[in-house]
């Protein structure tokens, strides 16, 4: 790992000719921001091959992907009745313990239980659809609660949750990028650049991801969320260790990104931020940010929480951000400890669009060494030969 020195310390190394200038964002996780770190070129080379792709039918709805997060099993239903999860409860509705629910409190529940952040139109809207008549007169006691659609409740907000662009964890367009030389030099050589600079070896270089390009158009976002997967998972192998038939079709991998590094390819004209909720913030721990109560914030919400995040960046065409999600492991100095504090995402783009480019740097862990990634050269040709 580089060395951050301290936040605000500045750094330059000069990479194939190009004068690298890296500031140090945070420590924890360790982050430098790097101004005109890609050229113009790249920046309308990335553009126009994902665009060709874009028309082609290849950038499709983001997805977040990992093999540690099942799919989500929840499958809409017509049943009417009472809730299995948290809505089949009074007191979880009745905040204020007036022993009544109103439509304020509808909201609340919706927001503790879902983090969905409702208005007074949006909870109206709800009732309507899920047909809770038992707030004709504005609330609903505990008599009238037993026969509630509190099942229908829980329906309604899971399918907001993974359907609904304004609601859901990721609203955005994806397209991959091969890297290596032979299909793009112009992609391999801003991946050598970056490589030598975080002094990645060759060979683990050569082994990470294709290149992600997003676009993000107004209401785009990613909620807060880790780019790599826990190191506790010690059954899994790194998803770069295995062939896409897996990755795809069985939960059987964990993502194993060393670095991030992101680089912003069109300034949207406002909004669109990449906050880091928990940047340097010593008192990090999950279950605080998701505090209940009435007056709570959850801080993994960027639609509505972008500005009280530790550390915000402004997407500007031409900057690099580069963070690392692990710890080098001390004892073997191969990959380590997921950082809990790289958790960041992408805030609500409100006018314009935002275009990003994602390179990771994918590395093994110390049983790891010998695994072949998929997308390294001799996998490809290996796999190349048992075909023909």
């Amino acid at each position: 790992m580089l060395d951050g020195v301290k936040v605000g310390h500045v750094q330059e190394h000069i990479i194939d000719g190009k004068v690298m200038k890296l500031i140090t964002r945070s420590m924890r996780p360790l982050l430098f921001e790097m101004p005109d770190a890609i050229t113009v070129d790249e920046i309308e080379h990335i553009r126009a091959v994902a665009s060709n792709q874009y028309r082609s039918g290849g950038m499709h709805a983001s997805k977040a992907k990992g093999g540690l997060t099942p799919e989500d099993p929840f499958k809409p239903s017509d049943y009417v009745g009472k809730a299995e999860g948290p809505a089949q409860y009074f007191h979880n509705w009745d905040q204020n313990g007036d022993g009544v629910i109103d439509v304020e409190e509808a909201g609340l529940f919706a927001r503790n239980f879902n983090y969905l952040y409702f208005n007074q139109t949006d909870v109206l809207e709800m009732i309507e659809k899920v047909g809770l008549k038992e707030f004709a007169d504005g609330t609903v006691t505990p008599q009238e609660f037993v026969g509630m659609n509190t099942f229908g409740v829980e329906n309604y907000l899971n399918i907001l949750l993974r359907e609904h662009p304004r609601w859901r964890q990721r609203f955005s367009d994806q397209t991959w990028l091969p890297m290596h030389e032979m299909f793009d030099p112009v992609l391999s050589a801003y991946r050598q650049r970056f490589g030598k600079l975080l002094k990645i070896p060759h060979n683990i270089l050569e082994g990470s991801e294709h290149m992600q390009v997003v676009k993000y158009q107004p209401g785009g976002h990613y909620h807060a969320h880790h780019d790599s997967e826990t190191e506790k998972e010690t059954t899994k192998r790194c998803c770069h260790h295995t062939n896409t038939k897996q990755v795809l079709g069985h939960n059987t991998c964990r993502l194993c990104r060393f670095i991030t590094v992101m680089a912003y390819l069109q300034t949207p004209e406002e909004g669109g931020e990449t906050a880091f909720p928990a940047a340097d913030n010593i008192t990090y721990a999950d279950a605080a940010f998701r505090s209940r109560g009435k007056k709570a914030k959850d801080l993994f919400n960027l639609s509505h929480h972008c500005h009280d995040a530790n550390l915000v960046v402004k997407a500007k065409r031409g900057t690099v951000v580069a963070w690392y999600n692990h710890h080098v492991d001390p004892q073997n100095g191969w990959l380590g400890k997921l950082d809990e504090w790289s958790i960041h995402g992408g805030c609500d783009v409100k006018q314009g669009e935002k275009w990003i480019s994602n390179l990771w740097l994918t590395a093994p862990y110390a049983d790891g060494v010998d695994n072949v990634s998929m997308y390294h050269m001799d996998y490809l040709e290996t796999t190349q030969d048992e075909q023909s």
